[in-house]
């Protein structure tokens, strides 16, 4: 995986690209459809996923069939844009007009700005940019590359500026619309000039105003995607609101006729609709407001330390620290990139970051994140990741990405809601044409009409997906997990089974020796070494010399008890690793091997001696290694990997919410079942290899085929040793350790190697499975209920707008009631 030159499009395997745009002017689930259909047709679009609550397209393309501009050209042409961002530059070093036209040119130049106008006069640099293919911090570093340097810098959302003009268009549809609805009810209301043929006029003018100025969105938007041959909320609003506003002004030109002018409903519904969609956008905005918190967690400036400890601090911008510097962070100061502890000891606050609850003490040596707080004394960092490759931006990317992704459930809605709208247009006109043959009078025929369409847009079943998913992915960073993509946040709600590797999963994976046993007798390394201490420092210098040369853990185990010992391994010949096993060399002439009883006894040594020794070893749940010299058992060496405090907790949690525990592991069958019995797992798959987890997971997972279904298993390793068998479960959940994410390793990713965490985001998936059906039956059920309601004309227009916008908003709030959600392990 490789990136663009902004550092935002990922390279796909072949030739494929990947780029995410920020889209405007959708309102419905037939937007999103309408817009992957269409880019779907085009040559060399091999993917789209587009998310109305993001309002974000997820694209792949290939390079060299189409660019990135037609792909932008045939968004436009739907009927949408893709947003740009604005932000004002103020720069240094700008000299000339022929500096700002040459520092223009540049600009322009660089993909994903889309104008630039420098200003030398004010030393002044205005940019469209998208800033889901360039950063700030990116265009800054390109100024800086030329010789510019930011002094300060404005940044204008597109969606604040968004906000704003809906917020101005309510305003005015407000004001126009109140004196509208006061003079149309002539025999409720008595006011100057009511009911006479200039007030008529007068509400023509009005609600005139609010159809085709207020409401001029609804139009561009129904007309742009009536191009395509398809229908969305603007088009059952246009199409409402026009009918109801035409025969009002049918009825008004020459003679106004008062019981057939129903200006009141055409301006109130889009008065209504666009109150609707401000609160929609500032509910959405509060749901995406992780990405804008997290981005905030990065200081602008940092401290940089030159020539060393003790040499001259300078304030620099955060953009312009490289890796190797070294950075002074004073307590409670934002830690600014990624690095190594060099000097001092500190308390370190990661909860923002990591979701670690409490402060970490950390030293000399240690790695610290940027954006956590320094909360005690004064430390001397060595930057090690900067820019785009922090932890924080790594996080922030994957978060951004699942954003953008949807679940199963997504789809399915969507392909109903792409045509839920002719639906609705064709229930309208049924119910039009019924009315008018029970009534034959227009006006009683047209008003249910009226009020099917606007009622029935669906808004709402195109945001319960999306801002459930949002609000939850959010939550699930702040407690440092991440879901790479909307499916897997949706099968994890669904698994039967967790699979736990043991070794640096369920345990710390960090064994240490416990008993070194010579057959000639018995003497534990913790004793003090009498007579026969010698025979058994000779054993653990054969064992650690052998082993020295190999990665296994086990190995290393052995090698740091003879260290401890003061025993130093010594040089081997012929050395052999035999993957799972053991180990083979010749040591001072002799051939040794050390490795498990079952691979000496494949090799023809003989352990009849010391069966029993061995087994007694493995009921206390330790792993043993037998050590032979020329082909003759010659000691034991017990290992013991101490489990991690919160398995036993996390392993309970996940039974209480009906889900069975396997621990899987390459460990002997009896030491297995005494780490299983002590954390409470009754099912275990012992002495499997490590090229056998993919079918052991596939077992699990056919184990429920009789009952008409497989198993659903999620299984939990490292992300690295266990890739494969992660690739296979039908979730595969990788736990990190701090700063290291496995991106390609598991669909969901723990930042934090605790497996309590498994449990949490077990619960948490549930948690937003469950609003989003709790959503999407409201959803439906609004429509189900309320279109047979208008269509008997038991609801008025202007009240069906009114349910319409409150439809989505209270989606939306309903979404945003999971920001207060916590994980059980964290509740007092």
């Amino acid at each position: 995986m490789s990136k663009d030159d902004a550092g935002r499009s990922i390279n796909m395997p072949g030739r494929s690209k990947r780029v995410v745009l920020s889209i405007g002017g959708m309102h419905c689930a037939g937007c999103t459809r309408a817009i992957q259909g269409y880019l779907m047709d085009m040559d060399g679009i091999k993917g789209c996923d587009v998310n109305l609550a993001t309002e974000k397209a997820v694209i792949e393309y290939d390079p060299a069939v189409i660019n990135l501009r037609r792909i932008e050209q045939a968004i436009e042409e739907v009927g949408y844009k893709v947003v740009y961002e604005k932000v004002s530059l103020h720069l240094s070093m700008l000299t000339d007009v022929s500096d700002a036209v040459r520092l223009e040119s540049i600009l322009k130049g660089i993909e994903g700005i889309r104008d630039a106008s420098v200003n030398h006069v004010g030393s002044r640099v205005m940019l469209e940019y998208n800033p889901s293919l360039i950063s700030i911090a990116e265009v800054k570093a390109i100024l800086d590359k030329h010789g510019y340097k930011v002094v300060s810098e404005d940044v204008y959302s597109a969606e604040d500026e968004d906000a704003r003009a809906l917020r101005r268009l309510f305003l005015i549809g407000l004001a126009l619309t109140v004196p509208v609805v006061l003079y149309s009810y002539p025999e409720y209301i008595s006011l100057p000039l009511t009911g006479t043929s200039i007030t008529a006029y007068i509400m023509l003018i009005l609600a005139g105003t609010v159809q085709f100025l207020v409401g001029r969105r609804f139009y561009v938007g129904a007309y742009r995607i009536a191009r395509i041959g398809s229908a969305n909320m603007d088009t059952l609003v246009a199409v409402g609101t026009t009918a109801a506003y035409i025969f009002s002004v049918i009825n008004t030109v020459p003679e106004p006729s008062w019981h057939s002018i129903y200006y009141d409903v055409s301006s109130v519904v889009i008065t209504f609709i666009i109150l609707g969609k401000y609160l929609e956008s500032k509910s959405k905005s509060k749901a995406s407001s992780l990405i804008r918190k997290m981005l905030e967690l990065q200081p602008k400036k940092a401290r940089v330390v030159k020539d060393g400890d003790g040499g001259v601090e300078e304030d620099v911008p955060v953009e312009s620290i490289r890796e190797g510097d070294v950075l002074l962070v004073h307590p409670g100061e934002k830690i600014p990139v990624d690095g190594i502890i060099i000097k001092g000891y500190s308390a370190v606050d990661e909860a923002m970051v990591t979701g670690e609850s409490m402060p970490i003490s950390k030293g000399p040596g240690d790695e610290v994140i940027g954006g956590s707080i320094n909360r005690e004394g004064s430390l001397l960092i060595k930057a090690t990741r900067v820019g785009s490759d922090t932890f924080l931006a790594q996080v922030i990317r994957l978060v951004e990405d699942a954003m953008g992704s949807k679940p199963p459930v997504q789809m399915l809605v969507d392909k109903v809601a792409g045509y839920f709208a002719f639906i609705v247009i064709s229930i309208a006109v049924g119910t039009f044409l019924a009315w008018y043959a029970l009534a034959g009078v227009v006006e009683q025929a047209l008003i249910p009409a009226v009020a099917v369409l606007v009622v029935a847009c669906p808004c709402a079943l195109g945001l319960a997906t999306p801002t459930a998913i949002m609000v939850g992915m959010g939550k699930g960073a702040q407690h440092g997990i991440i879901f790479k993509n909307g499916k897997a946040l949706e099968m994890l709600s669904k698994v039967d089974v967790v699979v736990f590797d043991k070794t640096g999963t369920l345990t710390y994976g960090r064994p240490v020796v416990t008993d070194v046993i010579p057959l000639s007798s018995v003497v534990m390394v913790d004793d003090k070494v009498d007579g026969s201490g010698a025979y058994l420092r000779d054993l653990l210098e054969a064992a650690a010399s052998v082993e020295r040369n190999s990665e296994h853990p086990l190995a290393k185990a052995i090698v740091e008890k003879a260290n401890s010992m003061g025993i130093m391994p010594k040089e081997v010949e012929n050395f052999k690793a035999i993957p799972g096993r053991g180990v083979i060399a010749r040591y001072k002439g002799r051939e040794i091997m050390v490795g498990s009883p079952r691979m000496l006894e494949s090799m023809g040594v003989s352990i009849d001696n010391c069966r029993e020794k061995i087994s007694s070893l493995q009921d206390e749940g330790k792993s043993v290694v037998l050590v032979s010299i020329d082909g003759k058992p010659s000691g034991i060496i017990a290992f013991m990997d101490e489990p991690r405090q919160s398995s036993i907790d996390a392993i309970r949690m996940l039974k209480s919410m009906g889900v069975d525990v396997v621990m899987l592991t390459g460990d002997n069958r009896r030491s297995a079942d005494a780490v299983a019995r002590a954390l409470g797992i009754e099912h275990v798959l012992a002495e499997v290899m490590p090229d056998g987890k993919i079918d052991a997971i596939r077992m699990i997972q056919a184990k429920g085929k009789g009952e008409g279904k497989g198993k659903r298993v999620a299984m939990v390793g490292d992300g690295i040793n266990d890739a494969p068998a992660l690739m296979q479960a039908d979730v595969g959940i990788a736990m990190g350790n701090g700063t290291d994410i496995a991106i390609e390793a598991g669909d969901v990713i723990l930042v934090r190697d605790d497996p309590m965490e498994v449990a949490t985001a077990v619960e948490l998936s549930r948690k937003v499975m469950s609003k989003i059906r709790q959503n999407l039956i409201y959803a439906f059920m609004y429509n189900v209920a309320l279109i047979p309601v208008a269509a008997l004309g038991l609801l008025y227009p202007a009240l069906a707008g009114l349910a319409m916008a409150a439809s989505s908003v209270s989606v939306t709030m309903s979404s945003l009631l999971m920001r207060r959600w916590l994980p059980k392990s964290r509740r007092r």
